[in-house]
Order: C-alpha cells, then structure tokens, then sequence
C-alpha cells in the first residue's frame, strides 16, 4: 500500500444532472427506487414509422398521467439529460451512435434502450410524486411560484447575455421545439414533486432503540478507524508507456527501512522515525525545488516542509471496507492500538499502525441556514458584499426569527443555492469538516450558541449565517439515512400502485440518438450550402447571359 489517497479516503462521488438550471432528479431519489427492466425497441421503429409516427394523446404529448402530461420536446430533452449524466459519470462513449453500443449484448439490449428506459423511470417518478401530492392537497405556495419564475428569468437573462431570442436559447440548450411554456410547466411538476418528496421523507420518526438494533445489525458499515501511515517508493513510472521501473537496490533500503519503522511501538516512535528518515532522504521530503522568488530551499524550509509531511501519516476517520488486505487487517476484531502492519504495493512499502481500533463517530452534527450571494459575472465580489449586508440588516430590522430567515433563504437562495432554497436555506446534520473552511470553522466554533447569526465570505461568496444547534452524532445520522431511504423506498412503491403513467413508445422511440442529429444536420447544412451554391452559380450565369445580350 502506499499513500494513494484511494486508500486514505474513500472517494464519495455526487452525481449531479444539470442543465440550464432544470434537473429531473429530486433530492434522495437516486438510486433509490427500484428501475424497470430494459427491453429492446429501437429495432421496432423503422425509418418509415419516423416520418410518419403521430402521438396517439395528441397534442404532439409523449407521456401522460391522470392530470400531467409531458410533450416530446421535453421527454427528448430528458432523454439527452440522462445521456449526459451517463456520459460524464460513467465513461459512455458520446461520439458513437448509442444505438450501436450493447449495454447487454447477449440479450440485444443497446445503450439507446438503456437511456430510454432510465428516461421513462425519471419521468414516472415525476409524475407519480405529483399525481400524489395533488391527491393529499400539496401545492406549490407563492414563494415556489416565485422561485419558478426566477429560474425562467435567470434563462432569459443567459439568452440576453448570449445575443440570443429565448426560443433560440431553448433550441440549443434543451432542444429543438421547446416552448416557455414547457420549461415553466416541467418547472413546476420538479418543484412540486420535491416538496411532496421532501415531506415524506422528513415524515418518518424513529426511537433510539431502531437506531441502536440497526446500528448492531451492520456495525461494521457505519465505523472507522484511525492510523499513521508511511510509504517507502523503490520504483518510477515511466512517461511513455506508465510502466513502472523498479530498482532492486532502492527496494531492498525501502524493505530495511519498513521493517525498523514497524519495529515501533508507539505514535511518537513513529513519528520520530520518519522525521529521521526525512532528514537523512531529502528527496522524500514534499518541496518545491525552488522558493517564489527563484531561491534554493532552507533548512527551515525543508524543517517546515518535513514537519507538515510527518502531520500528514496521520489518517482519521478511514471507513470500513473489507476488499483490500490493509482493509480486513485494520478493520479485524482483534487488532489494538499501535499494532503495524507492512505492505507491499507495485512501487512501495507501506506501515500502517492503528491510532484508533474500530469505533463508531459520536462527535455531534449541527444544523444550519445561510442565505448566499455570489459574484457577479465580472468576477467582483463587492455587489454580492453589500446585497448580503442589505439583507442582512432587512432581518435584523424585521423580526429577526428563525423563521423570517428561512423566508428570506427561499427567497435569495432561489438564484444562489437552489439546493436549499426550498428548505429556507437549512442544511441538516453537518458533520465537522464537511464544508468548506469558513463556513465549517464558524459553524463549528467551540462557543457558537443557537441563534447566532453572521457574514461569512468563502469561495462560493457571502454567505448569511444562522445557527440552529446541534443534531445528532454522526453515527446516528448516518443510521437514520438508510432507515429513510428504506422507508420512502416502500412508500413510494406504495404510491406507483395508485397511478397509472402512460408512455407512446412508438413515439418516443422516433427520438434520435445524439449522434444520428448531428450527423443530420450537418447533411442539412451541406444541402443548404450546395443550394445556395447552386443559386448564386445560376445567378452568375444569368447576369452573364444579360451580359452578353447587352
């Protein structure tokens, strides 16, 4: 093993649909029902069903339910929405016809009904969640209006700052014959859907016990463990071909040098070790060949660079997993504190010595609002500054509740963080260090109290802050996630048996794959070009004949 952060921390990737500030996934709902099974179309769909395919609801509608329907521009601009996702999430190859490429080959199943069918079930769950929430009396209220109206004139402005119409805005952004009205009324099925869906899933209440029998039922699942973690390389990778070269010489010091390290029996010994190391092997240490300024390194220079190098070996917070031998050796029910471990990985030794044997995080999460208010386009900071400032002082003046906050979170972040805008710019169970630092050291100051309100600055701009309190400890939040998604899982299930969505698949399957329409408009476009060729070569003839006859 070596110091590939592949190891250290486990990456957690946040998928995330989005174009022209339109998203059919609503919060939680990935991956969370159960997908239907994909079936072969495309082959059904002749050349001659396309020119002559007419939507059986009429109206040129694709999809429909008891009260909500779904044009086809729409349900195409979904469709190339989930190729998008899949292409940036999933290694799907764009540049080749979808309908070339197998998911399933041995059963005939091409990526094209892969996209189709994933489509269909984005847009079932859509219409399922609105048909329900109609059926129990939720509606959008004023502020969703008003943040649905926000998103349609923050795309008139892009098509201003574009020089272009809004239909030629929507054209290229969402599709060919997408109208206002189709953007503002997906708009609203998205909204109502996530608050119905967010109603839900805040609904469920369980006890300490559910927490406590879940926790016990899969432990292993929701720990950690800490340890120091130091590599010994004995090998390069070459540029050309990515091998990796190794020098046997190199080995065997690297191999001496694990060996003396595991031979430690405490944090400190550990430490001093690799200091030692460093000092003696300055080109392990993690330094720039040259300062700024284009001067050598110091030696306080590389005392710096090797005392933040020796804070590095340190790895908290590493979350379990059994598929790699480092995995099953720490996470093992009989390893102690400053037990070490060797290992071996294509270019390096690893020591590994447990700091912390598994446990689960009973460090406490916090709740939070804050309203943002990000740069303007020309990159200046100083409008964001004093609109945050101005809205601050809006709440201080007005009755400076946690609740008139919130209302004032829905009604800026509508632009700025569309994520929380809904939920009055709360955000629930933060664990330390989940967000950026400025945000997460005011949040997670030792003498922060409930109601607590400030201007923070971060990367993403001014942020209003207001502080809830606290929440849970983070193995209990992390707890309370699978038991909701369990929960909505079965409700949802629940729902879908009560509404019927309907699909014209001999519609919808005249959609072309992303590849064949530009393939046709660039035949479009030399047609037009041989045309307009062709009429100014008549032309000129024509002028030479008159020519000529003058």
């Amino acid at each position: 093993m070596s110091n590939n952060p592949s190891f250290r921390k486990r990456l957690l990737i946040s998928a995330l649909a989005a174009a022209a500030a339109i998203s059919l996934s609503f919060t939680g709902c990935d991956g969370v029902f159960k997908k239907q099974e994909s079936v072969s179309r495309q082959s059904q769909t002749s050349a001659a069903d396309k020119e002559t395919a007419k939507s059986k609801f009429g109206d040129n509608i694709a999809v429909k339910s008891e009260n909500y329907t779904m044009s086809l521009p729409m349900f195409s601009y979904s469709f190339n929405n989930i190729i998008q996702y899949f292409t940036a999430y999933y290694g799907y190859d764009a540049t080749k016809s979808s309908k070339e490429q197998f998911y399933d080959e041995e059963n005939g199943i091409t990526w094209y009904d892969t996209f189709m069918d994933n489509t269909k079930n984005e847009i079932k769950r859509l219409f399922t969640l609105c048909e329900s929430a109609r059926k129990e009396g939720v509606s959008l209220d004023d502020i969703d209006t008003q943040n649905i109206e926000n998103n349609l004139s923050t795309m008139h402005s892009a098509a201003e700052s574009a020089g272009q119409s809004f239909d030629e805005y929507l054209a290229k952004n969402l599709g060919d014959n997408v109208t206002e009205d189709d953007v503002r009324k997906y708009l609203e099925e998205n909204f109502l859907a996530q608050k119905y869906y967010r109603q839900l899933y805040n609904s469920f209440q369980y006890t300490d016990e559910e927490y406590e029998n879940t926790y016990n039922g899969n432990k292993e699942a929701y720990q950690y463990v800490d340890f120091l973690l130091f590599s010994f390389g004995y090998g390069t990778m070459e540029s050309s071909d990515s091998s990796v070269v190794i020098d046997e010489e190199q080995k065997a010091k690297a191999k001496a040098a694990a060996d003396e390290l595991a031979k430690c029996k405490t944090q400190d010994e550990f430490k001093e070790y690799v200091t030692k190391y460093l000092n003696e092997n300055r080109d392990y240490v993690n330094i720039s060949s040259e300062n700024s300024d284009g001067s050598a390194p110091t030696e306080e220079d590389y005392q710096k660079a090797i005392a933040s190098q020796v804070d590095s070996v340190l790895n908290e917070k590493y979350p379990y997993e059994a598929t790699s031998d480092e995995g099953k050796w720490l996470f093992d029910t009989g390893r102690k504190v400053n037990d070490t471990y060797i290992s071996e990985s294509t270019s390096s030794y690893g020591v590994i010595m447990v700091t912390k044997t598994a446990y689960r995080d009973e460090s406490i999460n916090r709740n939070v609002r804050h309203i943002l208010f990000t740069a303007g386009t020309d990159g200046s900071d100083a409008e964001a500054k004093k609109k945050a400032e101005e809205v601050y002082e809006e709440w201080k003046k007005g009755e400076a509740t946690e609740d008139s906050f919130a209302k004032l979170a829905e009604k800026y972040n509508a632009e700025s963080d569309t994520g929380s805008a809904a939920n009055g710019g709360l955000y629930e169970d933060v664990y330390r260090g989940q967000k950026v630092p400025e945000f997460n050291d005011w949040l997670f100051d030792e003498n922060r109290k409930v109601g607590d309100t400030e201007i923070v600055k971060t990367d993403y701009g001014y942020h209003i802050m207001y502080y809830v309190g606290e929440s849970m400890p983070v193995w209990k939040s992390s707890v309370d996630s699978v038991l909701r998604r369990s929960d909505i899982s079965e409700k949802y299930a629940e729902l879908e048996k009560n509404v019927t969505v309907e699909f014209d698949d001999d519609y919808i399957y005249t959609i072309p794959d992303p590849t064949e329409k530009a393939e046709n408009d660039d035949e479009n476009s030399e047609s037009a070009s041989s045309q307009e060729s062709t009429s100014a070569s008549s032309a000129d003839e024509s002028k030479a004949d008159e020519s000529k006859s003058e």
